[in-house]
């Protein structure tokens, strides 16, 4: 029995699949004849169209259309084949040096993952991750005789994958109907492979220390997702147990898609709203199929990440009107571009820095590329216009002080009048509302009170700004803790400050899903909750069978604990206490 990391809860019972990793460093030089070099070029060429259109492919899938971060991933492989810069230098070392395609593909590969695993800042240390899967794509396609190692469709039974880690490429490539679980010795949560796995719901474990050591291809495993366990070669008894744990799972996933459609009211009839983030109009049916009460965050920052030109103003408008009627009388809440950090576009022209995510992002760059930013404006505003009153809510991500706040408010203002001058049908106030995602906001929270309509708590950056840990980062992952008392503390002053302001605050990113922290947050007086769709039912489920009343008194005392794993202990206790899985 080995220990993990839960990254997605649930069980699985099936056969370990051990995936391997194709090595670059297993491609040895061979020379080439000078008058076969150009069909050598020519194999490389083609391998790149196939790159790209298994790339292409792969976008068009349920389970990366659903997730803008997985999106752009891909986007970024595309980007990378297309550069003309290796391009030119993998037949430029073909000609020079006479070796075969696959030794100078796998050596200029090698040569770009560490460029960017030496540079000084974590985030673009696992940038090489991304680079080191397009090149594992491309010798894959460069070869003359394609093999592959025993996958899922060798077997009609279900599979446990067990690996050192999992590139996107490499998970959205297995076979779903037969991937059961995932346990991989690395990661961290908030890779872009966990973030996959859980909106596949997939039960999944991560940090799983001699995985892959004690693992063997096509034995039987189960995976705890819910204890956080993996355990290889099961004696019949525990294989009987966890059969009976897998049924009675499924039977709880049963009963709650069946009553889905009701309302998320506490058993003391406490309304909590439960919405969903989307990155684009796609996204909305699985809104509705959840019963979502609206969208919390529509990030709009896929527009700008999948194209080669600026969209014009109609053009986000209409992207925008397409959710807005999907929805039908649900709110929206439209996120203005948050483009910087991890999401780099070539559009802004967005280079490396040192440090990304306190560098040029989100607002920041708004401001300093006015025209495109007021472009967005427009176009919210435009949709606004056509939609219920009151539906469309505006969110700035990335407010750090009031003057900047005032800024991208005047911006707005001056549009708005732009606009009904000119006789364009636009709301005459739009709800304005701020993400409370830098600790400097939530301290400040008390001033932006009187400046917004609304706060929305970014739980994965302020989590990040709060204990200075790049989330990214499997060095330091550990000490990216959601339930820090340092953290506890700003929601709660943010929460106080919107009650005693009638200021709605709501709370989006990966704690608001994760069922660890539902009864926390409740704790704490949140009361809208904004998170992956698919996350809805199990969420709602909880709220349904509690009561607010008695979370205060269970919570009171954890307010007062100082460390974040003795709140997680008692969390854990109250948890099992009230029937959380």
């Amino acid at each position: 029995m080995l220990k993990g990391l839960v990254i997605s809860p649930g069980f699985a019972l099936g056969r370990v699949h051990c995936l391997r990793h194709i090595q670059l460093e297993n491609f040895e030089a061979s020379t080439v004849d000078p008058t076969e070099l150009e069909n050598e070029i020519q194999r490389f060429r083609s391998a790149l169209e196939l790159s790209r259109a298994e790339i292409n492919q792969l976008l068009e899938l349920p389970q990366i259309k659903s997730s803008l971060e997985i999106s752009n991933i891909f986007q970024a492989h595309l980007t990378l084949i297309d550069d003309p810069d290796l391009q030119k230098e993998v037949t430029q070392r073909i000609r020079t040096l006479s070796q075969d395609v696959q030794s100078v593909v796998s050596s200029v590969i090698k040569d770009y993952s560490n460029f960017f695993r030496n540079l000084p800042d974590p985030q673009f240390q696992g940038k090489a991750i991304d680079i080191m899967d397009v090149g594992k794509r491309i010798l894959k396609n460069c070869s003359k005789r394609q093999t592959r190692q025993k996958d899922l469709h060798d077997t009609s039974e279900g599979i446990i994958v067990c690996a050192e880690d999992l590139t996107p490429s490499e998970l959205v490539s297995l076979d779903p109907s037969r991937l059961l679980g995932i346990a991989i010795e690395q990661g961290t949560p908030t890779s872009h492979a966990s973030i996959l796995a859980r909106s596949m719901g997939i039960p999944a474990l991560i940090q799983v220390e001699g995985l892959m050591q004690k693992a063997q291809d096509w034995s039987f495993a189960i995976l705890d997702g819910n204890a956080g366990q993996i355990i290889l070669n099961p004696d019949s008894s525990l294989r009987e147990k966890y059969s009976r744990e897998l049924e009675s799972y499924k039977e709880r996933q049963r009963r709650i898609f069946e009553v889905l459609a009701e309302p998320s009211i506490t058993r003391d009839n406490v309304r909590i709203l439960l919405k969903a983030n989307i990155g684009q109009p796609s996204d909305v049916d699985s809104v509705i199929k959840n019963y979502a009460d609206g969208v919390g965050l529509y990030r709009t920052e896929f527009a700008y990440l999948t194209r080669r030109t600026f969209p014009t103003e109609n053009e986000l408008s209409d992207c925008y009107n397409s959710v807005i009627s999907k929805l039908e009388n649900r709110s929206v809440v439209i996120r203005t571009i948050d483009i910087g950090g991890d999401k780099i576009s070539h559009l802004m022209g967005n280079s490396l820095e040192r440090n990304p995510e306190l560098g040029w992002r989100a607002v920041r760059m708004a401001m300093d590329c006015e025209e495109i930013f007021c472009t967005q404006l427009r176009a919210i505003l435009k949709a606004a216009g056509n939609a219920a009153n009151n539906q469309v809510s505006i969110l700035f991500p990335m407010i750090s002080n009031i003057s900047e706040l005032r800024k991208v408010k005047g911006l707005l203002f001056r549009e708005q009048e732009s606009m009904i001058h000119a006789g364009i049908p636009v709301p005459e106030r739009i709800r304005i509302g701020i993400m409370i995602e830098i600790p400097s906001a939530a301290l400040l929270a008390e001033k932006f009170a009187r400046e917004v309509d609304f706060f929305s708590i970014g739980s994965n950056d302020l989590v990040q700004y709060t204990l200075a840990v790049d989330r990214t980062n499997s060095k330091v992952s550990h000490l990216y803790q959601p339930a820090n008392p340092a953290v506890i503390k700003l929601i709660s002053e943010v929460v106080r400050v919107g009650r005693a302001n009638n200021i709605e605050v709501s709370l989006c990113g990966e704690m608001a899903g994760d069922s660890r922290y539902v009864i926390l947050l409740l704790g704490l007086g949140i009361r809208e909750l904004s998170m992956n769709a698919v996350l809805i039912p199990n969420v709602k489920q909880i709220i349904r069978n509690v009561s607010c009343a008695e979370i205060d008194q269970l919570i009171e005392p954890v307010l007062n604990l100082d460390t974040s794993e003795e709140i997680e202990a008692v969390l854990g206790k109250i948890n099992r206490k009230i029937g959380i899985q």
